[in-house]
């Protein structure tokens, strides 16, 4: 009995390793060959069932899955895991400095050059605002000579009539009041007379002069009627050859 049942056992195992059903048909096969033999002393039944179990629960653990591994800790990530998330959380950091920083420049940058506009606006007011004093000084100035040449009989010239010219040479300011002085402005203006002519008082003889020098196209015409940036050009050429004594009374204004 004993033997015809293990030589049952390499008949379920090659027959069909992988089938859980292999144990039971050759466990039920080899219980029927048994059946009419058993005896109530027989102590070979534990012998034969201890086997058959022992094949299927070898075929049943065979099948089980690779379980995974119980070693690594639970619930943590693997340490280079954690590695990679430190060094992308710090280059995310370093980002987020680098574009705070270039905020920072931009906003500085725009700040001092708002200051520079604030500065130079300033300057240019000032600098206007003392432009409109001078004349207001020098225009009151000349109208104080006009009262006191009313009122005191004589001439009235005092200074050289071949004068030596500043290298500077006169502001736009003095230019104004000497024209303020000789004709009040008047570009078209001509003296009583008709002898003096223009914004300058230009003489014909001085215009030519001058004109024949440094302008030869303007010879020959009359300074009253030339236009006013021609007759601002010959009065700094009869300047620059004589200075200022050219305008014995109004050359006062020019340095």
């Amino acid at each position: 009995m004993v033997l015809a049942t293990i030589a049952a056992l390499p008949m379920f195992v090659f027959e069909n390793p992988n089938s859980p059903g292999a144990a039971t048909e050759v466990s039920a096969a080899v219980a029927h060959e048994r059946a009419p033999d058993l005896g109530a002393g027989d102590t070979s039944d534990p012998l034969v069932i201890e086997l058959v179990v022992d094949a299927s629960v070898a075929e049943v653990v065979s099948v089980v899955p690779d379980s995974p591994d119980v070693t690594a800790p639970l619930g943590r990530a693997p340490l280079g895991t954690d590695r990679l998330e430190t060094e992308a959380r710090a280059q995310e950091g370093l980002r987020f400095e680098a574009e705070a920083l270039a905020l920072a420049a931009e906003v500085a940058e725009a700040e001092f050059a708002t200051r520079q506009a604030l500065h130079m606006f300033f300057e240019a007011r000032e600098a206007e605002a003392q432009r409109q004093a001078l004349r207001a000084r020098l225009r009151a100035e000349e109208e104080d000579r006009r009262a006191e040449a009313i009122s005191t009989p004589g001439p009235t010239t005092t200074i050289p009539a071949d004068s030596t010219p500043a290298e500077t040479g006169p502001t736009a300011e003095q230019w104004e009041a000497l024209r303020f002085c000789e004709s009040s402005g008047n570009y078209g203006a001509i003296s009583p007379t008709g002898h003096y002519r223009g914004a300058y008082q230009f003489s014909r003889v001085t215009w030519d002069w001058i004109a024949g020098i440094d302008h030869p196209g303007l010879v020959g015409l009359d300074p009253a009627e030339v236009a006013p940036a021609d007759q601002d050009v010959m009065a700094q050429s009869l300047y620059d050859f004589r200075g200022r004594g050219q305008w014995p009374v109004c050359g006062r204004y020019l340095p």
